[in-house]
């Protein structure tokens, strides 16, 4: 048998050190380009996460201005209902001293009649408030009366 000689040895040796090197280099660049590969999805994400996070502080910005401008027209809506409210009770109250005046001094003016006409317009009585069943509820309950 022919024993390995030293330059037999020395060629296994390389070999397997070429193959060993060759093999963490391979592995190396593999994690190389993982690592790379995450990385830049990483870099990617937080670039549209950035220009998200800008676009939503925009948004709350812009719902925040459009709050406070809401905001002031409600309260410039109570403030004139307010007024309003104020005008129509002394008028009110200014028509029905003057109609009571009238009415005793005149019954069968037609200025009553014609004041009666644009009140009945402006306030018309609507009794579809009360829903389809307001028959039946008011004869149910005229029932529970008579028991």
């Amino acid at each position: 048998m022919n024993e390995p000689t030293l330059l037999d040895q020395s060629v296994k040796i390389a070999a397997g050190g070429v193959s060993a090197g060759g093999g963490f280099y391979a592995l190396r660049w593999i994690i190389g380009w993982l690592t790379a590969r995450h990385d830049r999805r990483e870099s990617n994400l937080e670039r549209q996460e950035g220009s998200i996070d800008e676009q939503w502080r925009a948004l709350r910005e812009e719902l925040n201005r459009d709050r406070a401008e809401v905001r002031r027209e409600a309260a410039a809506i109570k403030s004139r209902v307010a007024a309003m409210e104020r005008q129509n009770e002394a008028l009110r109250y200014a028509f029905h001293h003057v109609a009571g005046a009238l009415i005793r001094l005149d019954p069968t003016n037609p200025a009553l009649a014609q004041a009666e006409q644009m009140l009945a317009r402006a306030f018309p009585l609507d009794f579809t408030l009360l829903g389809e069943d307001a028959p039946r509820n008011a004869s149910a309950r005229e029932d529970e009366i008579r028991s």
